[in-house]
């Protein structure tokens, strides 16, 4: 629900300006980089904790109780195939999302700036 003043039209106004200003080799709002390092940095802890979690667990809980060698290396190749594929699906995600930036962050930044607006005038 929007408020007079405010809505879709306005916000999909703000995130065009922001992509042709981009377009035409202009700067956008340097607290979309800010956002863009916030996230990838975050992506990267995710990946480092799935990594962590899934050998930690493995070697720690499960090989110890493995006796077939067989069975042991299948897991160790299926833990392999699932880190590497969740890793790469993970950053291949900061990659389309540096494509994205300013149309993604710009959008979150207008309804930020709306939400302060609004604060300000004792709307909320």
């Amino acid at each position: 629900m929007s408020t007079p003043g405010t809505g879709e039209h306005e916000v999909d106004h703000v995130v065009e300006e922001a992509i042709e200003a981009e377009a035409h080799g202009g700067k956008h709002d340097p607290r979309i980089d800010k956002l863009y390092r916030q996230d990838v940095i975050v992506i990267y802890i995710f990946v480092i904790a799935l990594w962590l979690a899934l050998w930690s667990v493995f070697f720690l809980v499960a090989n110890p109780e493995i006796t077939d060698n067989t069975l042991r290396w299948l897991l160790i190749g299926l833990g392999l195939f699932a880190s590497v594929f969740n890793s790469v699906g993970m950053i291949s995600n900061t990659r389309r999302l540096k494509h994205e930036a300013v149309r993604f962050y710009s959008q979150d930044l207008f309804w930020q700036d709306e939400k302060k607006r609004r604060k300000a005038q004792g709307l909320l």
